[in-house]
């Protein structure tokens, strides 16, 4: 899946890594584990981490190509914020590589392409929605539940594409006939499984949505 069995040039692995570190550096320098004070939070929070874990394991090849599969990274910046998921989402991609007996040289630019992208496309829509759309339920729920992880997961699956086009020497031919309505298909599949869950949990669990103000969405009355 993602990158793990794709061929890579070493300067591409080795420069992977290096950006990969360098992610994980500024996610940790926000001091990202002091949201997960609460006992709740932290089970939470590894819970969804397994949780990804499966959808990662769940995935489709096309022609040896491209591998499509959902994200879930877009939950984790809603309920967690954007450094506590790259954490996440970097601990996803070493379980997968773990159980796929994956090389080493693949796994930065997969945590890369499908963890940190994702992550950086929803923690930006997250700040746009809070900024600029009208503060209630609703709204949160379809923004950042069903738009933001739409959008994400396409940026990511183009993304991967153009990846693979480009250690092709620019040959097209790896991206297999199709692929742009499977990427709709998957976007639909992220929006529903993340709107869903975002759904339920604000409306039955709010204080596990940890970057807003449960009164600034009425997600339930304040926090204990």
């Amino acid at each position: 899946m993602g990158f793990f069995y794709t061929p890579l040039p070493l300067w591409v692995a080795v420069g992977g890594w290096a950006a990969a570190a360098a992610v994980l550096a500024l996610a940790l320098a926000r001091r990202p584990f002091r949201r997960l004070q609460d006992g709740t939070l932290q089970h939470v929070w590894l819970a969804i981490i397994v949780a990804i874990s499966v959808l990662w394991a769940s995935n489709a090849w096309l022609d040896d190509g491209p591998v499509m599969h959902l994200l879930g990274a877009t939950l984790l910046v809603t309920l967690f914020d954007w450094a506590l998921a790259l954490v996440a989402m970097a601990a996803v991609s070493g379980i997968a590589a773990v159980v796929f007996d994956a090389a080493w040289h693949g796994v930065a630019l997969t945590f890369l392409i499908y963890g940190a992208l994702p992550v950086c496309i929803s923690a930006l829509l997250q700040r746009a929605c809070t900024a600029w759309l009208p503060r209630n339920l609703f709204v949160f729920i379809c923004a950042q539940g069903f738009v933001s992880p739409a959008i994400a997961v396409t940026v990511a699956s183009v993304t991967a594409a153009a990846a693979h086009v480009a250690l092709a020497h620019g040959s097209a031919s790896v991206v297999p006939i199709g692929y742009a309505f499977s990427v709709f298909l998957l976007a639909a599949g992220e929006a529903w499984f993340t709107g869903m869950s975002t759904a339920l949990i604000a409306v039955y669990k709010p204080t596990w949505v940890t970057t807003n103000d449960v009164r600034r969405y009425r997600l339930g009355g304040p926090r204990t």
